[in-house]
């Protein structure tokens, strides 16, 4: 088979896993694979501490850190809308089908979602075949791109909660982490319309 990153032909060694389908069959080859590095344990919540939004978040998992290779990955997934790549990250997800959580991504507002021509975050979790929910609205159709820390930190909330979460424990999920404003936006609401418990899992952390 044909690696979906760099097209090179690769066979994939048999293991016990495969044999009895506990795990999917790889699709990028081991010299792309050996590029991603998982990402390192951060601190999350020092930005936040004395503003609105400190405690929102109740925990915070990331996958993979947003080195050099996994930008030129992540741009050709979420922006030349090469939506094959969400298989590369199966295996990372699946886990979340042991979750009693409500598993929530991070929506795009309808306009961003003509543009994009996919929802990328509900890309992998359908890949890996995990149930999850919509009970968020983006409402405005702006973006965190070209502004600052400060200006990201200071933008108003986007989010509206368009289904009952009370007493609900939310796992929300989305792409990528840079300061954590759009997860503590989600999170902040989301506590206001009385979900119990949110914490979140992102595919990338900046």
């Amino acid at each position: 088979m044909n690696c979906l990153i760099c097209t090179t032909s690769f066979s994939e060694s048999l293991s016990w896993q495969r044999l009895f389908f506990l795990k999917q069959q790889e699709v990028i080859c081991e010299k792309c694979k050996r590029k991603f590095e998982k990402a390192k344990d951060k601190e999350h919540e020092k930005d936040w501490i004395g503003t609105v939004y400190e405690g929102a978040l109740d925990s915070l998992t990331s996958i993979y850190d947003y080195n050099e290779w996994m930008k030129q990955v992540y741009q050709q997934y979420k922006f030349q809308h090469d939506v094959e790549l969400a298989k590369i990250f199966v295996e990372d997800f699946r886990v979340l089908q042991q979750e009693n959580e409500l598993i929530v991504p991070i929506p795009l507002h309808e306009e961003k979602l003509k543009e994009r021509t996919f929802p990328q975050v509900d890309q992998l979790l359908i890949e890996a075949k995990v149930p999850f929910t919509h009970v968020l609205r983006k409402t405005t159709n702006s973006t965190q791109v070209n502004k600052s820390k400060k200006e990201r930190m200071e933008s108003e909330i986007n989010f509206k909660v368009s289904t009952c979460v009370q007493n609900q424990s939310i796992l929300l999920v989305d792409d990528l982490y840079t300061t954590g404003t759009t997860l503590r936006h989600a999170a902040f609401v989301l506590k206001q319309a009385g979900a119990q418990n949110v914490r979140a899992i992102t595919l990338i952390r900046a």
